[in-house]
Protein backbone atom coordinates (compact mmCIF):
# COMPACT_ATOMS: atom_id res chain seq x y z
CA UNK A 1 0.00 0.00 0.00
CA UNK A 2 0.92 3.41 -1.03
CA UNK A 3 1.84 5.49 2.08
CA UNK A 4 0.82 9.27 1.75
CA UNK A 5 0.50 12.03 4.63
CA UNK A 6 2.48 12.59 7.36
CA UNK A 7 4.64 10.00 9.03
CA UNK A 8 7.02 10.26 11.80
CA UNK A 9 8.87 7.70 14.52
CA UNK A 10 7.47 7.80 18.14
CA UNK A 11 9.64 5.77 20.16
CA UNK A 12 11.67 4.05 17.16
CA UNK A 13 8.47 2.87 15.99
CA UNK A 14 7.13 4.72 12.82
CA UNK A 15 3.33 5.70 12.57
CA UNK A 16 1.21 8.11 10.95
CA UNK A 17 0.57 10.96 12.01
CA UNK A 18 -2.71 12.98 12.62
CA UNK A 19 -4.31 15.95 14.52
CA UNK A 20 -7.69 15.74 15.65
CA UNK A 21 -10.89 17.89 16.15
CA UNK A 22 -9.09 19.20 19.32
CA UNK A 23 -5.46 19.77 17.84
CA UNK A 24 -4.39 17.22 20.17
CA UNK A 25 -1.38 15.48 17.91
CA UNK A 26 -2.36 11.80 17.24
CA UNK A 27 -0.24 8.44 15.98
CA UNK A 28 -2.18 5.94 14.41
CA UNK A 29 -1.76 2.62 12.91
CA UNK A 30 -3.54 -0.65 12.13
CA UNK A 31 -1.05 -3.05 12.75
CA UNK A 32 -1.37 -4.30 15.77
CA UNK A 33 2.00 -5.02 16.55
CA UNK A 34 3.09 -1.82 16.83
CA UNK A 35 0.33 -0.91 20.09
CA UNK A 36 0.21 -1.32 23.81
CA UNK A 37 -2.24 -0.82 25.97
CA UNK A 38 -2.27 3.08 25.73
CA UNK A 39 -3.70 3.18 22.48
CA UNK A 40 -7.03 2.85 21.73
CA UNK A 41 -9.52 2.55 18.92
CA UNK A 42 -12.21 5.11 18.91
CA UNK A 43 -14.53 4.22 16.29
CA UNK A 44 -14.30 0.30 16.72
CA UNK A 45 -12.46 0.27 13.20
CA UNK A 46 -9.29 -1.14 13.75
CA UNK A 47 -7.63 1.89 13.56
CA UNK A 48 -5.51 2.62 17.03
CA UNK A 49 -4.57 6.49 17.79
CA UNK A 50 -2.50 7.95 20.69
CA UNK A 51 -2.46 11.11 22.11
CA UNK A 52 1.38 12.25 21.76
CA UNK A 53 3.14 15.46 22.96
CA UNK A 54 4.78 16.66 19.61
CA UNK A 55 8.79 16.62 21.40
CA UNK A 56 7.85 12.86 21.45
CA UNK A 57 8.15 12.66 17.85
CA UNK A 58 10.96 12.07 15.43
CA UNK A 59 12.08 11.79 11.85
CA UNK A 60 8.46 14.15 11.01
CA UNK A 61 7.98 14.03 7.10
CA UNK A 62 4.93 14.83 4.76
CA UNK A 63 4.42 12.37 1.75
CA UNK A 64 2.58 13.45 -1.33
CA UNK A 65 2.20 10.74 -3.93
CA UNK A 66 1.19 11.27 -7.68
CA UNK A 67 1.61 9.63 -10.35
CA UNK A 68 2.61 10.55 -14.65
CA UNK A 69 0.47 9.12 -16.95
CA UNK A 70 1.62 10.19 -20.60
CA UNK A 71 3.31 13.26 -19.31
CA UNK A 72 0.43 14.07 -17.36
CA UNK A 73 0.05 14.59 -13.49
CA UNK A 74 -2.79 12.61 -12.04
CA UNK A 75 -3.51 12.12 -7.91
CA UNK A 76 -3.41 8.46 -6.92
CA UNK A 77 -6.47 7.96 -4.76
CA UNK A 78 -6.11 4.00 -4.17
CA UNK A 79 -4.81 1.55 -5.60
CA UNK A 80 -5.86 -2.56 -6.20
CA UNK A 81 -3.64 -5.49 -7.10
CA UNK A 82 -3.00 -4.21 -10.85
CA UNK A 83 -3.94 -0.80 -10.96
CA UNK A 84 -4.11 2.61 -9.61
CA UNK A 85 -7.10 4.77 -9.27
CA UNK A 86 -6.34 8.44 -10.60
CA UNK A 87 -8.14 11.60 -10.61
CA UNK A 88 -7.66 14.83 -12.23
CA UNK A 89 -9.34 17.94 -12.19
CA UNK A 90 -8.20 19.02 -15.34
CA UNK A 91 -10.69 18.42 -18.61
CA UNK A 92 -7.59 18.47 -21.05
CA UNK A 93 -5.62 15.69 -18.96
CA UNK A 94 -9.03 13.82 -18.40
CA UNK A 95 -10.37 14.09 -21.86
CA UNK A 96 -6.22 13.08 -23.05
CA UNK A 97 -6.59 10.06 -20.86
CA UNK A 98 -10.11 8.76 -21.53
CA UNK A 99 -10.77 9.15 -17.68
CA UNK A 100 -14.94 9.02 -17.36
CA UNK A 101 -16.11 12.52 -16.04
CA UNK A 102 -17.53 11.90 -12.39
CA UNK A 103 -18.59 15.66 -12.32
CA UNK A 104 -18.21 18.81 -13.24
CA UNK A 105 -14.70 19.16 -12.56
CA UNK A 106 -13.64 15.67 -11.93
CA UNK A 107 -12.21 12.68 -13.81
CA UNK A 108 -11.46 9.95 -12.47
CA UNK A 109 -10.78 5.98 -13.29
CA UNK A 110 -8.39 2.80 -12.80
CA UNK A 111 -5.60 2.75 -14.51
CA UNK A 112 -2.93 -0.05 -15.20
CA UNK A 113 -0.11 0.16 -12.76
CA UNK A 114 2.13 -0.61 -16.05
CA UNK A 115 0.95 2.37 -17.41
CA UNK A 116 1.62 5.24 -14.24
CA UNK A 117 4.72 6.21 -13.32
CA UNK A 118 5.20 7.16 -9.56
CA UNK A 119 6.01 9.87 -7.78
CA UNK A 120 7.09 10.67 -4.36
CA UNK A 121 8.06 13.62 -2.32
CA UNK A 122 9.10 13.59 0.88
CA UNK A 123 9.63 17.27 2.72
CA UNK A 124 10.71 17.31 6.51
CA UNK A 125 8.32 18.79 8.86
CA UNK A 126 8.72 20.07 12.36
CA UNK A 127 6.38 18.40 14.75
CA UNK A 128 5.94 21.49 16.89
CA UNK A 129 4.36 23.32 13.82
CA UNK A 130 1.62 20.47 13.59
Amino acid sequence: MLKSGIYGKYRGTEYEITVDMDNNVRVKTEEKGKIDHTFEDLYNNGVYSKKVNPGELMDCVNIDIYGIIQREKVQILQEKENEFQVATGSLLVGSNLNLPRVDRDTWLGWVPKSKVKLIEEKSAINPEDL
